[in-house]
C-alpha cells in the first residue's frame, strides 16, 4: 500500500492522527530565539537610557540588563539543533495536530510504525494507534493490542461467533482472505496469545530491536488484512453501484 508520509511543510500527507491522506494547514508557534532576545536587549537597552533622572549608574544598567537577558534565555530555550523553530502541521480531515520542531516531527511519536490503512474502522483505528504508543516501553503490550484489532477487523466484517482461528479459517474458506494474507493473520493471532500469556512470551522485551523488528511486521499484517476484509469489498461495492447506475442510465 502506497501511502505518502508526513514530511515538514508538506501541504497534504497522510495525517499521523486519523491515517487519511489529507490537506495540512502549517502554523509558526515559536521564532528563532535568539532574533527574540536580541529585539528584548535593544528594548530594554532603550527604556534604562530614557531615564531622566537616573537611579542607576552605567554600571548598574549593564548589570540588570544582563539579569534580564539570562532569566530570558532560560525562557525562550528550545534544543540548539538546525531548524529551531516549532511548528504544527493542522489536519483538515479530523482537527488534530502534529508538532514539528523544525524538520522532525516531535508528536505524535510514531518511530518506524507504518501508517494505518486509510479504510480501517474507527475503533480498529484507535487499537492500532494504542499499539503503537506503547511500542517504545512494551513490545509485548503491543502485540497483545494487535491482536485485538485483528478480533474487531473480524467483527467489522460479520465474522463474529467463534474463537478467532476458527474465524480466520472461515473467511479463508469464502474467499475473503487470500492464502497469504490468511498466514499473516495466523502469525499475528499467534504472537497476539504469547504476549498475553506469560508462560507462551518466550522473546524477552528487554532485548529490544528484534522484538521491535518483528511488532513492526504485525502492524503491516494488520493493514493487509485491513486491505483485503474492509477495502476490498468496500471497492467492489461502490464498482457494482456505479455500474449499476451506467446501465440504468443507458438503458438496455
Amino acid at each position: 500500500m502506497s501511502y505518502e508520509a508526513p514530511a515538514f511543510q508538506k501541504m497534504s500527507f497522510v495525517c499521523p492522527r486519523c491515517g487519511v491522506l489529507a490537506k495540512q494547514e502549517w502554523y509558526k508557534l515559536l521564532y528563532d530565539p535568539d532574533d527574540a532576545l536580541n529585539k528584548v536587549s535593544e528594548t530594554l537597552r532603550y527604556l534604562l537610557q530614557q531615564d531622566s533622572n537616573p537611579i542607576f549608574s552605567d554600571a548598574d544598567r549593564e548589570r540588570l540588563l544582563s539579569s534580564a537577558l539570562k532569566l530570558l534565555r532560560q525562557a525562550f530555550k528550545v534544543p540548539k539543533e538546525k531548524g529551531r523553530e516549532l511548528w504544527i502541521a493542522l489536519c483538515q480531515y479530523c482537527g488534530s495536530f502534529s508538532l514539528w520542531l523544525g524538520e522532525r516531527m516531535l508528536y505524535p511519536q510514531t518511530g518506524e510504525v507504518p501508517p494505518l490503512h486509510p479504510d480501517m474502522p474507527p475503533a480498529i483505528r484507535e487499537l492500532y494507534e494504542e499499539a503503537r504508543g506503547v511500542l517504545p516501553a512494551s513490545p509485548r503490550a503491543s502485540a497483545a493490542l494487535l491482536r485485538v484489532a485483528l478480533e474487531g477487523l473480524l467483527e467489522e466484517a460479520e465474522y463474529e461467533k467463534g474463537s478467532l482461528a476458527d474465524r480466520l479459517k472461515r473467511a479463508h474458506e469464502e474467499g475473503k482472505l487470500t492464502t497469504q494474507t490468511y498466514k499473516l493473520a495466523g502469525v499475528l493471532r499467534l504472537a497476539g496469545n504469547a504476549a498475553a500469556h506469560y508462560e507462551l512470551w518466550k522473546i524477552d522485551p528487554s532485548q529490544g530491536q528484534e522484538d521491535r523488528e518483528m511488532i513492526l511486521a504485525l502492524f503491516e499484517f494488520l493493514n493487509e488484512v485491513t486491505e483485503e476484509l474492509i477495502a476490498k469489498p468496500k471497492r467492489l461495492e461502490e464498482m457494482e453501484q456505479k455500474l449499476s447506475r451506467k446501465l440504468r442510465e443507458e438503458g438496455p
